[in-house]
């Protein structure tokens, strides 16, 4: 199996073609680069963090009436009025943030919301703080922005939280904002209320933005609670919310996230939204609505789905001695410490690609902080899980663990 001198081949392609500075400087996505390059049908993957559920009925039912009655043409670059007053209505009662619809742009996906917003906010030479381990495109949006990046971390001993002495210390007259999840890719971490008002008071004192990336907003287990960190110690007009339909209603594919801050920065969003993008697919859009205003009885199903599955496939883990692995507190992923068997995150993915035929991604591709870790997306079925924890098991017991 040659997939990870496949990335390295895909590395050299960019460099030989000379492309712009911008690309050949773009880190490629292992994740992507996985998802492409195996097609055997017998290999479990386990890689992407895209839900097995279908799309509400319901939502389905919306896109198909909006074809019909025929609105397939341009929206606003803000996205459809309606939508922004369904999102601004949904982010009051939900999450106890006070956007209006002005406030609001909607984009494609929440990869969008937070590419334009990047764009919108960071000049050439600018810093700005991500999570380490953290999903890995943040850096590839802050690169293609010309800024830098700077890492803090998020440490198993201390339950993947941040520590707010060490973020404070990576702050310079540089820095223009820190980007926040919760609850984490990859880690699946839910930070506290306590957390957030660390964050906040950085925030306010060295007056830099919060960009707080709440995509699995609704995907928490074990009573843990998501709060929105606009919420927290008078930290809303410096703070950008970033969401998404994708995770929360099985709607990856349709492209429909938003971000909702400071109207100066949400004009300058959608202005960016319309040079790249012109608007956000309007059928999209209309399911969207379906989506944030009809029954949710769906959403809670997937978790309580998901919740299974967590179960499961961790204490599997768990129970192989080279093995280790922390109960995610929310989204759908498990970050499993493989050092005892193998130091190197990508000899330990390849090995388990080729031997175990189960397909998880090198959690160094997520930082330097997660090297020695693999991530496994339980976004899949309960059988499939099942079989994967079997293969791995009994291919590392062929190694004598």
């Amino acid at each position: 199996m040659l997939i990870f001198a496949h990335i390295l081949s895909q590395v050299t392609k960019l460099v030989e073609e000379k492309l712009s500075t911008r690309v050949s400087k773009l880190p490629l996505s292992v994740i992507r680069i996985l998802s492409d390059s195996v097609g055997s049908s017998d290999v479990i993957k386990l890689q992407a963090g895209d839900p097995d559920f279908p799309t509400p009925e319901h939502v389905i039912k919306e896109a198909q009436k909006a074809a019909e009655e025929g609105f397939t043409h341009y929206t606003s670059n803000f996205g459809i009025k309606p939508l922004r007053e369904a999102i601004s209505q949904k982010l009051k009662e939900e999450n106890g943030l006070d956007y209006n619809p002005e406030q609001i742009c909607v984009t494609n996906g929440a990869t969008g919301a937070l590419s334009l917003t990047l764009l919108a906010l960071l000049n050439e030479g600018d810093e700005i703080l991500l999570p380490d381990p953290g999903w890995p495109n943040y850096e590839h949006m802050v690169s293609v922005a010309g800024a830098v990046s700077i890492r803090y971390s998020l440490k198993r001993e201390n339950g993947f939280t941040p520590d707010i002495e060490e973020i404070e210390s990576k702050i310079t007259q540089k820095t223009k904002a820190i980007i926040v999840n919760t609850p984490s890719n990859p880690l699946g971490a839910v930070f506290s209320k306590k957390v957030l008002e660390g964050f906040a008071e950085i925030a306010k004192r060295r007056r830099i933005y919060l960009i707080s990336d709440e995509v699995y907003e609704k995907i928490v287990y074990d009573g843990n609670e998501h709060v929105s960190l606009g919420t927290v110690d008078d930290v809303f007009e410096r703070t950008i919310t970033i969401n998404s339909l994708s995770k929360s209603y099985a709607m990856t594919g349709w492209r429909v996230g938003y971000v909702a801050g400071p109207k100066k920065i949400i004009e300058a969003v959608a202005s960016l939204n319309s040079t790249f993008n012109a608007c956000p697919s309007s059928i999209a859009q209309r399911a969207a609505i379906a989506a944030l205003t009809g029954p949710q009885d769906i959403v809670k199903q997937m978790v309580a789905q998901y919740l299974k599955r967590r179960n499961f496939f961790v204490a599997s883990l768990n129970e192989i001695p080279v093995v280790s692995a922390t109960m995610p507190q929310g989204a759908f992923y498990v970050f499993a410490d493989f050092s005892k068997f193998e130091k190197s995150s990508e000899k330990t993915a390849k090995f388990l690609l080729e031997k175990a035929r189960v397909m998880g991604v090198p959690g160094n591709a997520f930082g330097p902080s997660g090297e020695g870790f693999v991530r496994f997306s339980f976004a899949s079925s309960l059988e499939e899980l099942k079989e994967a924890a079997e293969r791995i098991t009994n291919a590392l017991r062929a190694m004598s663990y």
